[in-house]
């Protein structure tokens, strides 16, 4: 009897062993490490909930963009926005999000090109 416990014992012990061993890159971007101003040399975006704030460098005219939604990935976030006075919605990808939560990267893609943000 006890070496049929002891079986089950390490059987558990491996079991979580192997879970937390193959979560420890699983956490997932959230709103909160995208949330906030952040700045570019191409000038600053400010994340709310419900809008994309740009205001280009060198100018002090904020473009308000509705946002449609955030769809969150394992490393990276998908920005869905519209642009109203095109009348089309648009997605940019960011990632490589820093622990810090200091630093994250927009994705190149066919609207634009990759760019290096930074907490304001």
């Amino acid at each position: 009897m006890g070496t049929e416990h002891s079986s089950v014992y390490v059987a558990a012990l491996a079991v979580l062993a192997f879970s937390v061993v193959g979560c420890g890159d699983a956490t997932a971007v959230e709103f909160k490490d995208i949330a906030g101003k952040w700045c570019t040399r191409g000038g600053t975006e400010q994340f709310d909930r419900d809008s994309l704030t740009a205001i280009p460098a060198g100018t002090t005219q904020a473009r308000i963009y509705p946002i449609e939604r955030y769809d969150f990935r394992a490393k990276k976030v998908t920005v869905v926005w519209r642009d109203d006075a095109r009348g089309e919605s648009y997605t940019t990808d960011f990632a490589n999000f820093s622990a810090d939560g200091r630093h994250m990267v927009q994705l190149k893609n066919a609207a634009g090109p990759r760019r290096e943000f930074h907490r304001c």
